[in-house]
């Protein structure tokens, strides 16, 4: 029990005083109004890291062939085609345009954006991970 607490003891020393922990174990206690020459309040940060870009092929779904552009932004990706349907039409309430892709192993993919620029995709996955905080999962397809 003694070599427990001495153990523990350094441990929540540590995780109580160390910044960077608080920030990923308890919440930042602080917002953006704490930072001299900040404008913009209660801001969420951009994902870190690089883009996660995917090579898939496209199938025909629901007969329909896929837009043929190579490549494709995703802000949601699944299982059932009623599911990918649903957050289709969340999405648009958000002011997307958006399709349902399916791929080549079944899954459905839920695009806000198609384009044979590599640039305005990534371009466009920035501007959403900044925009909108609840779709800090969006990638890009890029078609087989």
């Amino acid at each position: 029990m003694r070599k427990l607490s001495y153990l523990l003891i350094p441990v929540i020393i540590l995780t109580a005083s160390c910044n960077s922990t608080k920030t990923s174990l308890f919440g930042s206690g602080r917002t953006d109004k704490d930072v001299k020459g900040a404008s913009i309040k209660n801001t969420t940060l951009m994902p870190a890291g690089p883009i996660k870009e995917v090579e898939e092929k496209l199938v025909a779904n629901e007969n329909k062939e896929p837009s043929p552009q190579k490549y494709f932004v995703i802000i949601g990706s699944f299982r059932e085609p009623a599911n990918a349907k649903e957050h289709r039409d969340l999405v648009r309430k958000d002011g997307f345009i958006s399709e349902v892709l399916k791929n080549d192993a079944g899954l459905y993919r839920v695009s806000v954006m198609a384009t044979d620029d590599i640039t305005v995709a990534r371009n466009e996955v920035r501007r959403i991970w900044t925009k909108f905080p609840g779709y800090s999962d969006t990638w890009m397809l890029i078609r087989k």
